[in-house]
């Protein structure tokens, strides 16, 4: 054989030992540090699960009426007397606020949504948010003579 040939031959033997010898170490460190990574995750999912057993569950502290509650507290809307009437919750929804208007009062308002989830106040002006479970959150803006100054329906699809 030609010192050449010998040469390609070595190089051939490199080529294919770095191909097919080296990934497979490297899986295998790659598998057992992931191994070892769920391990400890499971060690502390089961550290987690023991803690929460172990604490007995307290009832929420009631909010004092000054305190504005944390959006996870927030009620769902209620149902007005118009949206009432239909069967289906969609439809009510979208029939009560097709009837919300800009320079409405609070009193109209409240008679076709009914009374607000959370009320609160931005730059002064009042704000009531309306929570639906399972399709969102809507909002109507008031001035400071208490009229609708803009509103955002909720994205209960088409109108």
């Amino acid at each position: 054989m030609k010192p050449a040939e010998k040469f390609q031959c070595r190089l051939c033997v490199v080529v294919l030992a770095t191909a097919f010898g080296l990934p497979a170490w490297s899986q295998d460190s790659d598998t057992e540090a992931l191994r070892k990574e769920v391990e400890a995750l499971r060690q502390k999912v089961q550290k987690l699960e023991e803690q929460q057993t172990a604490k007995p569950v307290a009832p929420p502290a009631a909010a004092s009426p000054a305190q504005n509650p944390p959006v996870s507290t927030v009620q769902p809307a209620p149902q007005s007397a118009s949206s009432a009437l239909s069967s289906n919750p969609v439809v009510a929804l979208r029939e009560s606020w097709s009837r919300v208007a800009k320079k409405m009062s609070q009193a109209e308002i409240a008679d076709v949504l009914g009374q607000p989830s959370k009320e609160t106040r931005i730059d002064g002006k009042l704000v009531w948010y309306y929570y639906y479970p399972g399709i969102g959150g809507a909002s109507v803006f008031f001035k400071s003579n208490g009229q609708v100054s803009s509103y955002q329906a909720p994205n209960v699809g088409w109108w």
